[in-house]
């Protein structure tokens, strides 16, 4: 490991709690960082019956080396909140690289022998090394956290039934079947077609067992209303049901 790289990745590593902060999901395929950027895939990975292991990939197009640590937490939600903690039901290995220009590391994502317990929830951290040669006098280095969704046992419980409702100002969906439902591209209209305002909705998961609330800054929609989502990879159309007493 490039001797820079290595010292500024352990003061980082010393100076960032273990559990992500800001976590941010790997929507796109890379990182737009001037001069260091890095390609993954795949975006979700899912270990499912017999599979013990899966394969990461991230791919290194810039003209620097850029050093890479790549970590496993344990994914719950409470509160409608996303929950991480460490974990060694899952190991990636190598854990930390530095990827020199133009090449491909693969990282070996792998799960411990574990009791059945339906679906289980992770998120593989991939944190990104700032460059120590691009440090400025006077200012802190910051690293790029993207983080993967990872499944087990997926296909061993019941699909998702979500059961979406609005009280007032907040729009809830609520997961009453097992498996965790991916939601993008939520879009919510009154009864005459008039688009009502969602904060904050763009990519989400929502657990089986567990529930998500999102604020309507206009207030409580009156009339009829209907929900437009990609959920799972399918075009949803829903009747929301709202009481705005």
């Amino acid at each position: 490991m490039n001797a820079r790289i290595a010292s500024a990745f352990a003061a980082l590593s010393l100076a960032i709690p273990a559990v992500p902060v800001q976590a941010q999901e790997a929507s796109a395929a890379q990182s737009a960082v001037p001069s260091a950027r890095v390609t993954i895939a795949p975006l979700r990975l899912e270990l499912d019956g017999a599979q013990v292991h899966e394969t990461l990939r991230v791919v290194n197009p810039s003209d620097r080396p850029i050093g890479i640590q790549v970590r496993a937490f344990e994914w719950t939600q409470a509160n409608g909140e996303d929950v991480y903690s460490s974990t060694t039901d899952v190991l990636v290995s190598p854990s930390i690289v530095v990827i020199q220009p133009g090449e491909t590391q693969f990282f070996r994502v792998q799960r411990r022998p574990l009791p059945p317990a339906g679906e289980r929830r992770y998120r593989v951290a991939v944190d990104q090394l700032p460059d120590p040669d691009l440090a400025q006098n006077g200012t802190a280095m910051t690293r790029i956290r993207f983080t993967i969704p990872l499944f087990l046992d997926r296909a061993s419980v019941e699909p998702a039934q979500l059961d979406w409702s609005v009280k007032g100002n907040t729009l809830r969906v609520a997961n009453l079947g097992q498996q965790s439902a991916r939601m993008v591209s939520l879009a919510l209209t009154n009864g005459v077609n008039t688009p009502v305002e969602i904060e904050g909705a763009s990519l989400h998961y929502v657990h089986g067992g567990s529930w998500l609330e999102w604020s309507l800054p206009a207030g409580c929609p009156a009339g009829p209303l209907t929900l437009n989502a990609r959920i799972d990879g399918e075009v949803r159309n829903v009747q929301v049901p709202a009481s705005c007493g």
